[in-house]
């Protein structure tokens, strides 16, 4: 059943349903295509429904009532479902009787038509009341604008999701099979070593850890850290931090860490891709959420896959995938290769940008090695190490990290002086959040701290949030989704087919005449389309250039050449090609 209404401009009102599966919906597509946009409360579900039943998404505007709410409350979590949100604006609520059969698994073509009726045009006429209560509220504190962006991003998604992902068959074979060998040899090394004790049991695990292996446990201020009951800790994340003394010690952590992470691949990730390219021809297919992250970034879930001779469903979502197994993807077409654009050092960027940092916008227009810097400064401080390495602790600082060692303060402090702007900005929104809990960014995005409070020493209790939300938000929950838009938009018409977005990136499939496009249109959407899109509409003029990596291979990210450009607002733009 499908139910909508027309709304014209002086206010008449038409209600129209239809009974019948997505082949039967051409009215709706015709009065979808005839409006000048749609409102619907989780818009991406409707869009994909709508694309199920033949409307080209491209050519409707759509409005989401729970991203209207996702924006109003900013990171705060609150119910954003239908009835939850009618609720907050004292609209009442649906009958729920006809929700709950359906949560309970009752298929509407059981359920009476007139009560099924009843529901859904409860449910337009709330969505309606919604939108209307809503769109005042968001433009009286000029937030209109994000709201915009995530409802031309969802639209978006919903065509991207039906695409899924393809599996290489004989590269996850190979891995499966190596990771299982592997793991299986060192249960036995295990076995062998501890007398084949459960290594499951943490009583047992307890008793081998310091009764016979004599490791040291983990202790604070107050003594051993315990359980709750005063049992020794021996779960997988203490055993990590245990430190050997004694070679039989150092051999057992070697054992048990390695067991463990192969068989965290084995049983996230690798058996769920091996039963898929044996049982499911290769392809499997996630869902981007909205609506669920504080910083408004994109998350994802798996969709359930019940395998052969399995009780329980098994599912592996797009965005936390292990960055050792993109070569497991293809395109699952020989003609066709795996393409991916990212925002270069897009975090920091922003920070730069945000902070009006004259040292880091020097430094990002003249390209300068800043890990190599931070390698210098740690090994200066007492801790060796190299540029590749340094990597992780390069922009630790930038959300609220102090460091742990020595020289990791020390580096922490360096960051702080040499980019002073970008600190001093932060500790503006400290200050604000202490005074007000809450925070308006310049692009009007609105944060909420209403359990912000400073200890005797002057310390935000939520420093690390207030340090690092704003720029995880402009950069992730901001451009990308906008960069993401206006690809989807520029690559109808070419052999270019988005697959996947993670954070800072975009993962496509492309023919192999589209080589030059994809690179053109990667370039132009994260960089120019972006300014110009910040500007008009959301009037802010970011200054600080944006950079794009671009490769392209068979299989995701397999290959040792990257294409990077940095481009001004201006559209002036350095090019380079970088090879590992």
């Amino acid at each position: 059943l499908a139910c909508w209404t027309i709304v014209d401009a002086d206010g008449t009102e038409t209600h129209k349903s239809c009974f019948g599966s997505s082949m039967f919906q051409q009215e709706l597509v015709d009065d979808c295509l005839a409006a000048d946009f749609i409102v619907a409360h989780n818009s991406k579900f409707e869009a994909g429904y709508l694309r199920l039943c033949g409307l080209d998404l491209r050519k409707v505007l759509m409005y989401c009532t729970m991203l209207g709410e996702w924006v109003r409350f900013g990171n705060l979590k609150v119910d954003k479902s239908l009835n939850g949100t009618a609720k907050r604006y004292m609209l009442g609520t649906k009958d729920d009787l006809v929700g709950g059969m359906i949560k309970k698994g009752i298929c509407p073509s059981k359920i009476p038509q007139t009560w099924l009726l009843s529901y859904c045009i409860q449910d337009v006429a709330l969505c309606h009341k919604i939108f209307l209560i809503q769109r005042k509220k968001l433009a009286d504190t000029q937030r209109l604008h994000l709201v915009h962006t995530r409802n031309l991003a969802a639209v978006a998604l919903a065509d991207i999701e039906m695409e899924g992902m393809a599996l290489d068959n004989e590269a996850v074979t190979a891995e499966y099979l190596y990771t299982l060998r592997r793991r299986n040899w060192l249960k036995r090394e295990l076995s062998l070593l501890t007398n084949n004790i459960n290594l499951g049991s943490p009583k047992q695990l307890g008793e081998l850890l310091y009764d016979t292996l004599k490791f040291r446990e983990l202790s604070d201020k107050k003594g051993p850290i315990r359980t709750a009951t005063g049992a020794r800790m021996a779960d997988s994340k203490t055993v990590a931090k245990l430190v050997a003394d004694t070679e039989e010690q150092s051999k057992f952590l070697l054992l048990y860490r390695e067991f463990n992470r192969m068989d965290s691949l084995l049983t996230k990730n690798l058996d769920y891709f091996y039963r898929t390219v044996r049982e499911k021809g290769g392809k499997f297919h996630a869902k981007f959420q909205q609506g669920v992250t504080a910083t408004h970034r994109l998350s994802s879930t798996g969709i359930p896959t019940l395998f052969l001779n399995e009780k329980q469903t098994k599912s592996v979502q797009f965005q936390n995938l292990p960055r050792i197994y993109k070569k497991l993807f293809w395109s699952g077409d020989e003609d066709w290769l795996i393409g991916e654009c990212d925002g270069a050092q897009l975090e920091f960027r922003v920070a730069a940008d945000i902070g009006h940092d004259k040292i880091a916008y020097d430094e990002i227009v003249n390209d300068a090695d800043i890990h190599s810097v931070t390698a210098q400064t740690l090994t200066d401080a007492g801790e060796p190490t190299n540029r590749q390495d340094a990597k992780a602790s390069t922009f630790a600082p930038l959300f609220g990290g102090m460091g742990k060692t020595p020289a990791q303060k020390a580096y922490a402090e360096f960051f702080k002086k040499k980019y002073k702007d970008i600190s001093a900005t932060q500790a503006g929104w400290c200050y604000s959040v202490a005074a007000k809990k809450y925070l308006v960014l310049p692009w009007k995005m609105r944060l909420f701290f209403p359990e912000a409070e400073t200890n005797k020493y002057g310390r935000l209790n939520v420093l690390t949030n207030v340090s690092n939300y704003p720029i995880q938000s402009l950069a992730t929950a901001e451009i990308i989704p906008i960069a993401l838009v206006y690809f989807w938009y520029r690559s109808e018409g070419h052999k270019i087919i988005i697959q996947n977005t993670i954070h800072d990136s975009i993962v496509v499939k492309l023919h192999k005449s589209e080589v030059e496009n994809f690179e053109a249109l990667s370039k132009q959407c994260l960089t120019t389309d972006v300014f110009e899109h910040l500007s008009t509409v959301y009037h802010y003029d970011f200054k600080v250039p944006l950079g794009v990596g671009i490769k392209i291979a068979r299989n995701w990210g397999q290959t040792g050449t990257e294409t990077i450009y940095s481009v001004m607002p201006d559209g002036k733009f350095t090019k380079k090609v970088q090879t590992k």
